[in-house]
């Protein structure tokens, strides 16, 4: 795997005039063309050259000077490196060489102090570009810069250094950064394009000026104005088309050496890469920053300015509202049309959006087809308001999508809070209000309701402990007793799943059922409760034939108990693949019969009238297992309904016939329902008994199966194999009419 700093140096130096070698630990890592080009090995190895200038470095950090390759291609190398801390805490050198052509042996009349005069300055080039090679890795565009026009002056006896850049004029170069005597106060301003700069932008190649006086290529007379007789400018490069010019300005004529004009290109090629690299890692930002479709700030940019704005409030005491804005159909648009569609949708939106919000406010684009509107410094709620309702209004008037005259509706909701709320609070806040004016359709506004957002967090809270619970088996299951009210004997119970959340408290299946049905945790609730019925009721039944721990012979009279299991089942637990599968494997597991077993369902059943929902009917049914009707008499369930489903087994009647029982017309109404479910075959239970007056009723109305408080309360597996023991009598049964 590349390291990154590997990485960084091939971006910037891969084409570089000079060589350029990363070794770590002794192992070469990297080395670029020229590098190859330098040493005679070819740099596919460490040389012994390589080898000690790398050790030299070790020794100090830093070394630079020219050595002699012992290789048949003659010259001497020039070279600089440093040891480099990449954060791997692996040895790693970065070394910079270039090789200058002689023969082996200099002719006797060259000046040896020349030579070294000669390699010094090369090896003063080779730790300037050195340094700058690194800087370009590690640091920013502006930071190089400056360190160019810093050390570049002394390398070319250079009294300017200029950086400069074209401007969308055509007609000027601006200047980014110069120094210099007269030259500083450049720094900022622009100078025009027909001189060596702007003629070298046009050309796109290196030019050297020897004499102002003699130039006929470009304008030279705001040179002459400043006073400086020569120069070279060389582009920096950039994609697609060269960024800039890299100039140095004398006050003297003279010529400028190839070798000085190519360490010129070669810090204008460090300076190109590096704005390269600065200009990537701003485009990155952006893109982090900002919604490709809309241009928009993104969900991500949007929290954080609403988290500013909160701050800003903790200050001010002002309040900071999101006004968020659901568009109506955009799904459809999608469908319809295709995502291109829904996307030239939303550009077309957001300016809409975006010119109808206040001046300080900021739109960002959370998802989807929803936009925020971020509004800071309020001093109330109507503010906000009015701002959606002007938003909607906006967005109700003809606008151009691709040409075409285009209207769209939307809802909005509106969240507003104080400085100690955060900007998760408010959205999510924001989005139950525009839930709730989505319900009112399209065009409306709402503002969150504490009280709604209360239930809803609530809501979470349980559904939250209630995965924990139930991956733990943290359940409890009870059992109300079902009675024959004729001879007073226990015939079945209908388990019931209880529960008591670490941080709530004891919850009624009222409020944890639903929960678990919209977080999707209804069929593993299920099959909890499944399974561990089945255990139970098994236990039961051996007692019952002899088996258990009871004191039967095995012979079960017309007077004595029985214990059928019944089960509630949700209609999303009948939807869920596999539901007969659980069933069957609940029923393998414990060994429970069937027929003993049943489950009871709601008329919500009935309204479903899907294949999946009646496939697991007839399953259930043909594996023998009964179905009862529970609550029936309220909502849409009906006497029609014994003739519609003729899978089902029983009834129950609603416990608030049975709490009427007092008054004749619902009497009449009981004594109604008996009849036809007998005359159907039905098994009929009167649920919810409380009274010994009801009872009583329950039994003139022919109906006689029964439970409720009077006859049993809900209770533990032990209880229930307790009254099994004692002949699953009745206790304290109503009297008879």
């Amino acid at each position: 795997m590349t390291h990154p700093f590997v990485a960084a140096v091939a971006a910037v130096a891969d084409t570089a005039a000079n060589g350029v070698m990363i070794v770590e630990s002794g192992v070469l890592r990297y080395a670029n063309l020229s590098a190859r080009d330098s040493l005679a090995s070819g740099a596919e190895a460490i040389s012994p050259v390589l080898a000690g200038i790398v050790d030299a470095a070790r020794r100090s950090g830093f070394w630079s000077g020219a050595v002699t390759d012992p290789a048949e291609v003659p010259g001497e190398l020039v070279a600089s490196a440093w040891m480099v801390d990449a954060g791997t805490g692996s040895d790693i050198a970065m070394v910079v060489v270039s090789r200058t052509p002689a023969a082996l042996d200099p002719p006797a009349d060259v000046d040896l102090r020349d030579v070294s005069g000669d390699v010094q300055r090369r090896a003063q080039e080779q730790r300037v570009v050195s340094a700058l090679h690194r800087i370009s890795v590690t640091g920013s565009a502006d930071h190089l810069a400056n360190a160019i026009l810093e050390t570049v002056p002394p390398l070319f006896d250079a009294e300017h250094v200029l950086i400069l850049r074209p401007v969308p004029d055509g007609e000027s170069m601006a200047v980014l950064g110069a120094t210099g005597r007269t030259t500083r106060e450049l720094e900022g301003m622009q100078v025009r394009a027909s001189g060596i700069a702007g003629y070298v932008m046009r050309e796109g190649t290196p030019v050297v000026c020897v004499d102002t006086a003699r130039e006929t290529r470009f304008d030279a007379s705001e040179m002459r104005r400043y006073g400086l007789r020569s120069a070279a400018a060389v582009p920096v490069p950039g994609s697609p088309e060269n960024w800039g010019v890299l100039a140095v300005y004398r006050e003297s004529a003279g010529v400028v050496t190839p070798d000085a004009l190519t360490v010129l290109i070669i810090l204008a090629d460090v300076l190109g890469a590096a704005v390269h690299r600065t200009d990537l890692e701003h485009r990155l930002r952006h893109r982090s920053r900002v919604d490709p479709v809309t241009s928009l700030d993104n969900r991500t940019s949007g929290y954080r300015r609403l988290d500013d704005a909160l701050a800003a409030g903790r200050d001010d005491g002002r309040l900071t509202a999101v006004v968020l804005i659901d568009l109506d159909g955009f799904r459809s648009v999608n469908e319809t049309f295709g995502f291109a569609a829904g996307d030239a949708l939303l550009a077309a939106v957001a300016p809409v959006i975006s010119g109808a919000a206040r001046r300080g406010d900021a739109v960002a684009r959370l998802g989807a087809d929803q936009f925020a509107v971020i509004c800071p410094g309020l001093t109330s709620t109507f503010e906000a308001t009015d701002l959606a309702t002007s938003v909607l209004a906006a967005l109700a008037e003809p606008f151009s999508v691709e040409g075409r005259g285009t209207v769209v509706t939307a809802c909005a909701g509106v969240a507003v809070g104080h400085g100690n709320r955060t900007a998760a609070d408010l959205v999510r806040e924001a989005d139950i209000a525009v839930a709730a004016a989505k319900r009112r359709g399209p065009g409306h506004v709402e503002v969150f309701d504490a009280a709604a957002g209360g239930a809803l967090r609530r809501r979470w809270a349980v559904a939250t402990d209630l995965r924990a619970a139930i991956d733990a088996d943290d359940l409890t299951v009870v059992y109300q007793p079902v009675f024959d009210i004729e001879i007073g004997v226990l015939v079945g119970v209908e388990a019931l799943a209880r529960w008591t959340s670490p941080t709530l408290g004891p919850l009624g299946p009222d409020e944890f059922v639903p929960a678990a049905e919209q977080a999707g945790l209804i069929a593993a609730l299920g099959e909890r409760v499944l399974r561990r019925a089945c255990r139970d009721a098994v236990a039961w039944h051996r007692l019952l034939d002899g088996t258990g721990t009871g004191t039967g012979d095995g012979s079960v009279g017309s007077s004595a108990p029985t214990v059928d299991l019944r089960v509630n089942v949700s209609p999303l637990q009948l939807r869920t693949p596999g539901f007969l599968a659980t069933v069957d494997d609940a029923l393998a597991d414990s060994g429970l019969d069937p027929s003993t077993f049943g489950i009871e369902i709601t008329e919500s059943v009935w309204l479903e009238d899907s294949d999946t929902v009646r496939s697991a009917l007839r399953g259930l049914h043909e594996r023998g297992i009964r179905i009862l009707l529970d609550d029936f008499g309220v909502g849409h369930s009906s006497l029609g309904s014994v003739t519609r489903f003729p899978l089902l087994d029983g009834l129950k009647i609603d416990r608030s016939f049975v709490a009427e029982l007092s008054v004749a017309r619902s009497e009449a109404v009981v004594g109604a329902m008996v009849s036809v479910a007998e005359a159907f075959g039905l098994d009929v239970i009167g649920e919810g008994v409380e009274t010994p007056e009801q009872l009583a009723t329950l039994r003139r109305c022919g109906c006689r199966l029964a439970q409720g408080y009077l006859l049993g309360r809900p209770t533990d597996a032990d209880s229930v194999a307790a009254l099994v023991r004692a002949g699953g009598v009745l206790a304290a049964p109503g009297p008879s009419p």
